[in-house]
């Protein structure tokens, strides 16, 4: 370890910021030499910074100037020493640390500032700093990120530039010294010099603004809340305001803050905001804890972010021009904004110790996003949908044998990186909350989420604390299940058997053990106190029995009269396991009357048969027969859960002949109700209806090749590239794919990239962009990926590109030679996050060889990237995975198809 002097030369000769100068004394023979100070030799700690020295409030002073290539500041920290030291350890990184004293009883001691790897700052002190209160005072200079959009970045809009934050979790080293860390949660007190024409807006509210010479202005805000560091936030630069009126309960302001010209953009997210606010205090049962709310739309969807008092949403889901307020777009900004503005409570009013804990901010707000969403428009199921959604993508991800506990150790900073994982942290954790919400109630889980935030508010807690609140209000065996499922990685996977004799209750004998799919190298020797709630039932009628299943083997006696005739063993649909059905008791299931079973039941039913296709169970062959009756429901999810079946047939490996009578079935299956829907929306079309276009366009136009509805796609594509106006806007992006997709030429390519040139609109450069990947001439491939490579666009714009381009079988070869031909080049450009999508990307490479280029290209790069091993890890293990199905899979689904129009493939889930 290389120790890192900053300003040697100035650091020796500090002096009192707040003194004058003395002239230097002439030397005398009497005048003896002063001493050099005996610094410490430096100790950094391994990885948490140790307790001995603690802030107790910061204040903060930036000046900040969006076009030039630096800023500088003071950071004042008030400390309580609890420990007599030497040094006093904190974060900095890529920041010159200038000054640095210590103020303590009187005195001023001056410092001296060195750097250790990873962003720590240690300040040796000259002599013990004893316990009790101190201050500590450092001068730095730093630079905007302009390539990566971390820490103080800077980003170019109409011509001028714009500052924006984004600190979690570790950015906040990168724009000023702090203990950066979050259970070191106080207030914050900012003051930043900017120019007297740029807007200046931060967590708190202004209380003052003072005219400074030089064209400049100083404007102080308010001592904040208690707030970690990472929640820091503010942006500097020539903003428009947008006054939206107030919210909630305390009828406090909101406003959006804009780039210049832009604020008529806003008027539909500033429409529903204030009941988003209003949704969220019933929820809790408590007034917004902040006195104002600003909406800082910053560049683009990653930045997105729950600082306290100045919520940061993304130009794409927030600038919305009037008259293009989609479905979709609609969705995105009510459902974001929830999630976001929810962690106000879960995470900026309690917040979690340590980053091993960071589930409890995510888990319960994800959650709490799906439930929220649902009652701001029931209309679009989303409550249903986001809970169902989320249970899925959380048991695939958990079903690899690579993927970590939602509790996860930290011991390095590539640790807290990987904490932030969307299969676990996120959507396992929201899972297991619906799976109590099931099993207790939505009104006992929602007063137990109540009492944890207001036993924690303004403080810190971890699992033990949350844990100990669920078993106060949901009792012991809610604690213990929940401890269970958080600790250990995993999904169970459950089966029965069932005992009928006459005179007896009837008895089902339950197993459980740890659910892998086929391929898997893991053990399967797991058990967990599972919550099970079954429905046995003979036609229509049904009883509802719960047990908790804590052992590998239990016995269940079921309160019915006579043997049922079927079994479901997930009533409500909400429990966090696989369900291993026999073929008998999936062929009861698949027959009980219409209606029998819930929505959410049915859907969690389907996801078992696929898990059972991917354990190697159920072949997928046969579980295709099921699809047809699946894409005539009424229900749109039930549809859309059907078709999931389809992502598992690789249609490009198919024979021709087998492959053409596949495109034919699924026009069959989905044709007439796509015809029906048809490409253009009709005047008081529902929003169901909406979605339910996409779900069957893509089916039948896509995956079917249906020749007139191809080309009314072609049709509207180049319309709306012609004039946005000639196409209704819902459809307007999705037939200009098409358009792309079937038969695009140069011409064709050229007219989309010239318009992507000149769009001001940064969303709608990203969608045009995006749409270039698209394309299947190799030579038009090869000029979109050049863009990629090139400086023309960020290249946070173009990465879309690769990855579309990627995802096709046609282009993805080309797409995996430029890969590998550009990752060193692009690496250099993007965060460790957007390495680790990118190292995830060949995930899509299903073969041998695929697996082994893959392996032998990144292994000796993935380790100089933060998560970078882990997510290798992963994607290997999912290229195993992916070829052990597909060998699996070809012979039964070949076998399916041969017996096309034969009739041995009638529907059979009703």
């Amino acid at each position: 370890m290389r120790w890192l002097p900053v300003a040697l030369v100035a650091l020796l000769s500090l002096r009192c910021a707040h003194a004058p100068e003395a002239p230097p004394a002439a030397p005398t023979a009497s005048t003896p030499v002063a001493a050099a100070p005996d610094w410490p030799e430096p100790q950094p700690p391994q990885l948490r910074l140790p307790d001995s020295v603690r802030p107790v409030r910061y204040t903060l002073d930036l000046t900040l100037l969006p076009a030039e290539p630096t800023y500088s500041g003071t950071v004042t920290v008030d400390l309580d020493v609890r420990e007599a030291v030497r040094q006093v350890w904190l974060h900095a990184q890529d920041l010159q640390v200038t000054q640095a004293h210590v103020l303590v009883n009187g005195r001023t001691l001056e410092a001296r500032a060195v750097t250790a790897t990873e962003g720590r700052l240690g300040v040796l002190l000259p002599e013990t700093l004893g316990t009790g209160p101190a201050q500590l005072v450092l001068t730095f200079t730093g630079r905007a990120d302009r390539e990566r959009s971390q820490g103080i970045y800077a980003v170019e809009e109409g011509g001028e530039p714009y500052l924006y934050t984004f600190f979690e979790p570790i950015d906040a080293r990168r724009a000023f010294p702090c203990f950066d860390e979050p259970g070191f949660k106080v207030p914050w007190t900012l003051r930043f010099t900017v120019k007297q024409e740029h807007a200046a807006l931060a967590n708190h509210a202004i209380v003052s603004e003072e005219p400074l010479p030089g064209g400049l202005k100083r404007v102080t805000f308010a001592e904040s809340r208690p707030m970690p560091s990472y929640l820091v936030a503010f942006v500097v630069g020539p903003f428009d305001l947008v006054d939206a009126g107030t919210i909630g309960r305390a009828h406090v302001p909101l406003r959006f803050i804009v780039p210049r010209g832009r604020g008529a953009e806003t008027a539909y997210a500033a429409s529903v905001t204030p009941r988003i606010i209003t949704l969220l205090e019933d929820f809790f049962d408590q007034t917004y804890p902040y006195e104002k709310l600003d909406v800082a739309v910053v560049p683009r969807f990653w930045g997105t972010m729950e600082h306290p008092g100045i919520v940061a949403l993304g130009q794409p889901l927030t600038l919305i021009r009037p008259g293009e307020e989609t479905l979709q777009r609609r969705k995105s900004y009510v459902n974001i904004a929830i999630h976001e503005l929810a962690h106000y409570w879960f995470g900026d009013v309690v917040t979690c110790g340590w980053w091993d804990d960071v589930w409890l901010n995510e888990s319960l707000t994800t959650w709490l996003d799906h439930e929220i969403t649902g009652q701001f428009d029931p209309a679009w199921q989303y409550a249903l949908e986001g809970q169902a959604n989320s249970a899925v993508f959380a048991l695939e991800t958990d079903s690899l044998i690579t993927s970590p506990a939602v509790r996860k150790p930290i011991t390095t900073n590539d640790d807290i990186i990987g904490s932030f994982d969307n299969g676990t942290t996120y959507s396992k954790g929201a899972s297991l909350l619906s799976m109590l919400q099931g099993w207790l109630g939505t009104e006992r889980l929602r007063d137990a989420l109540r009492t944890h935030v207001r036993k924690h508010e303004w403080a810190v807690t971890d699992s033990d604390g949350f844990l100990a609140t669920l078993g106060e209000s949901l009792g012991p065996d809610a604690a213990r299940v929940f401890r269970g499922y958080v600790d250990q990685p995993g999904v169970p996977r459950v089966s029965a058997s069932l005992q009928c004799k006459p005179g007896t209750a009837p008895k089902l004998t339950l197993s459980q053990e740890r659910y892998l799919p086929a391929g898997s190298t893991g053990s399967t020797a797991q058990t967990w106190d599972i919550p099970m709630c079954l429905r046995a039932g003979k036609g229509k009628d049904a009883t509802r029995t719960c047990t908790l299943l804590s052992t590998p083997t239990a016995e269940v006696e079921l309160p019915v009269q006579g043997c049922p005739s079927w079994l479901l063993l997930n009533a409500g649909g909400t429990g966090y396991y696989r369900v291993s059905y026999s073929r008998e008791q999936l062929a009861w299931l698949l027959s009980v009357p219409p209606g029998t079973l819930s929505t959410q039941e049915r859907l969690a039913f389907l996801a078992d048969v696929k898990a059972a296709v991917d354990r190697g169970d159920v072949p997928l062959g046969e579980a295709l027969k099921i699809v047809p009756a699946t894409a005539s429901d009424p229900q749109r999810l039930i549809l859309q859960r059907g078709a999931q079946l389809l992502s598992s047939v690789q249609v490009e490996r198919l024979p021709e002949a087998e492959r053409s009578r596949y495109q034919a079935w699924l026009r069959d299956t989905y044709g007439a109700r796509a015809r029906a829907v048809g490409w253009t929306p009709k005047p008081g079309e529902s929003d169901d209806v909406k979605q339910l276009r996409f779900l069957l366009l893509g089916r039948v136009v896509i995956g079917g090749r249906d020749p007139a509805l191809t080309q009314e796609g072609i049709k509207l594509g180049r319309a709306w590239l012609a004039d946005r106006k000639a196409v209704h806007p819902e459809v307007g992006y999705t037939a200009l794919r098409v358009a792309v997709r079937e038969g695009g030429d140069k011409a064709l390519f050229d007219t989309v990239l010239a318009q992507a040139r000149v769009a001001k609109d940064r969303t709608e450069r990203t969608r045009l962009l995006s749409a270039l990947g698209v394309f299947r001439d190799p030579a038009l491939v090869k000029e979109a990926l050049s863009l990629v490579a090139g400086d023309t666009f960020d290249a946070r714009e173009t990465m879309s590109i690769l990855y579309t381009a990627f995802s096709i079988p046609e282009s993805r070869a080309q797409a995996w030679d430029f890969y590998r031909s550009q990752f060193d080049a692009l690496s250099s450009r993007m965060r460790s996050d957007e390495l680790n999508q990118l190292i995830a990307m060949v995930e899509g490479l299903c073969d041998a060889q695929g697996r082994a280029e893959a392996e032998a290209f990144l292994r000796p790069r993935v380790e100089k990237i933060e998560g970078g091993p882990r997510s290798l890890a992963r994607a290997l293990e999912s290229m195993q995975l992916c070829i052990e199905a597909e060998r699996r899979h070809q012979p039964s689904v070949r076998e399916f198809i041969r017996g096309l129009g034969k009739g041995v493939n009638t529907p059979a889930q009703r």
